[in-house]
């Protein structure tokens, strides 16, 4: 019986084992996940002060040529200007050119201002990138040691797997179902340890007599409660 009794201990060793490795293959692809994400928030906080500053340039550069247009009309008002013949004519022409003119300044303006903004951006991205370049090489190493980690709980997974498919083929059938129905019902553990004449799976009080022919070490005893195996371990 005691020989039985330790396969299946050793049994429930490796399905612990087997238990934890799972649990951790469950949650290991959502923390690699997170990981990336936020490489990928870094890189979007980066991409977006740049797009912000293409925006800008973008904008001062239509507003240079919007100035050189205003030039090109001043200097086609001047040519005018030698060749009018009225007073009148002569007086709406200066007042184009000074509305031209007046237009110039205060796309200067305009354009001071946006090449401040571009300038405050640049200085944030170049903060920014310093920041990706040195969060992201922490990043990328955590998801290399996770994503090494997967790989090698997967590997022990299966060496697992099949250490205990071999230790099962070595048990008495009639045990062995009995240990994967107590598993399939109520889960790990299914041998249950006790040092008082109560059940340490279930915590139901075990009967006087089911609990003295334990302590004897007679039978190996399933509870009468719960199903789980008794082992007694004096205390």
């Amino acid at each position: 019986m005691d020989t039985i009794l330790n396969l299946l201990l050793q049994l429930q060793e490796l399905d612990f084992q087997i238990e934890n490795i799972r649990k951790q293959l469950k949650e290991l692809p959502s923390k690699i996940e997170h990981l990336k994400q936020k490489k990928e928030e870094l890189l979007f906080s980066l991409d977006k002060i740049k797009t912000q500053i293409n925006h800008l340039e973008a904008e001062k550069r239509e507003k240079e040529l919007e100035i050189q247009d205003l030039e090109d009309k001043i200097k086609k008002i001047e040519e005018k200007l030698l060749k009018v013949k009225t007073n009148d004519d002569y007086k709406a022409l200066l007042r184009e050119k000074a509305k031209a003119e007046e237009k110039i300044m205060e796309i200067e303006d305009e354009i001071l201002n946006l090449m401040e903004k571009i300038e405050v951006l640049k200085q944030e991205e170049k903060t920014a990138d310093e920041e990706y370049k040195n969060k992201v090489a922490i990043l990328e190493k955590e998801i290399n040691e996770k994503e090494n980690e997967l790989k090698t709980l997967e590997e022990n997974l299966k060496n697992l797997e099949k250490q205990r498919q071999e230790l099962a083929n070595s048990i008495d059938n009639s045990f062995l179902k009995r240990y994967e129905m107590v598993k399939t019902k109520k889960g790990l553990p299914v041998i249950a340890v006790i040092n008082s004449d109560t059940c340490s799976g279930c915590f139901m009080v075990i009967p006087p007599r089911l609990y003295n022919e334990i302590v004897k070490g007679k039978n190996l005893t399933n509870c009468p409660h719960c199903g789980r195996f008794l082992l007694y371990i004096p205390s």
